[in-house]
């Protein structure tokens, strides 16, 4: 018997609450769905995204419907300042309307979009078990002309961790570093002053981290898009922790590393970037910029138990960086893409 639901895809109007209300609640169900580890963000810092503006990076907010039900949502995010030829989506469904075409209608409304856009290239990523050979998210995704490109796998470490093993690594650091550099950590984002050559290092991830086939432009940060980032985590009551290395003799930033403290799951940290300039390496900046944020993070947060983070497992120095700390292998990240005609 065909029991495909008639889908209809429209755009979510961010400015309306409770439509907004029943797109978290379905977004989060289907994260969550056979992952008893996650915790998702807030509906407040949910809705507080979508209705940010950022003229780098539009994004779109599609909604799946049985009828009146809300029962899918896709995201779609378009960039405008690099990488013009690519967009991204990701598609979540409530796990009780699955294998009845939701994720389907979605993901053909984010083609589209892409098309009419003049994009190219479209990437989606998802979460699976370790042991993910044929799970019925990758099949999905090739069902649907994507191709793997690279994985991501993704690590926890639980908090606190230990004191001397912080000390140990971070005094086998500074013999490395130490006279050149000077470590600096600040809560909501760095000074102005620090934010240019910030940007620069940050800018850098796109092109410098393992992305399989896929070939990235380097990003195009500034320091006024940051400062925007910044003003959104405040209003969704995040928290950030960033560690930089400054270089003494030029006062630019040439190290970095972010810890983003969500307010609407109190036990979780995320590890976001994690970058040493390329003229900057081999004086163990990464561990060092780590343990520090670290260290600032069990002082001022003790509630949090957990920090999510994921490397391409061909990253094997930041894999090696975060093995020595105490990351756990937990599940795979496998990011796909689709070429358009």
């Amino acid at each position: 018997m065909d029991t495909r639901l008639h889908i209809d895809t429209r755009l979510i109007d961010e400015h309306d609450d409770a439509v907004c209300s029943r797109a978290h609640d379905v977004i989060v169900a289907s994260k969550g769905h056979e992952r008893p580890w996650y915790e998702g963000p807030s509906q407040a810092e949910m809705v507080a995204e979508w209705r940010h503006v950022d003229e780098a990076e539009r994004k779109q907010v599609w909604g799946a419907y049985d009828g009146d039900e809300l029962v899918g949502v896709a995201t779609i995010w378009l960039p405008m300042a690099d990488n013009t030829s690519m967009a991204w989506f990701d598609v979540q469904v409530d796990p009780a309307h699955r294998g009845r075409g939701v994720g389907s209608a979605l993901t053909e409304r984010a083609m589209q979009r892409a098309r009419e856009e003049g994009r190219t290239k479209v990437l989606t990523d998802f979460f699976v078990p370790p042991a993910s050979e044929g799970h019925p998210y990758r099949r999905f995704a090739e069902r649907h002309g994507f191709r793997l490109s690279n994985t991501e796998i993704m690590r926890h470490l639980q908090l606190p961790v230990d004191d001397d093993l912080l000390t140990r690594h971070a005094e086998a650091a500074r013999a490395r570093w130490e006279g050149d550099y000077r470590l600096e950590t600040h809560v909501g984002g760095v000074p102005e002053p620090l934010q240019a050559s910030l940007c620069a290092v940050m800018n850098q991830l796109a092109v410098d981290a393992p992305t399989g086939e896929i070939e990235f432009e380097e990003e195009s940060f500034t320091p006024e898009r940051y400062r925007d980032h910044l003003e959104l985590f405040r209003k969704q009551g995040r928290v950030r922790l960033t560690t930089v290395a400054v270089h003494e003799a030029t006062g630019d930033v040439v190290a970095y590393s972010d810890l983003i403290l969500p307010s609407g799951a109190p036990t979780i940290v995320w590890q976001w970037g994690t970058l040493v300039h390329r003229d900057h390496r081999g004086r163990r900046l990464g561990m060092a910029v780590k343990v520090e944020n670290l260290r600032r993070l069990q002082a001022d947060h003790p509630e949090r138990k957990r920090i999510v983070t994921g490397n391409d497992d061909t990253n094997s120095w930041m894999v090696s960086i975060n093995e020595d700390l105490g990351f756990r292998i937990v599940e795979l990240c496998p990011a796909y893409h689709r070429t358009l005609d």
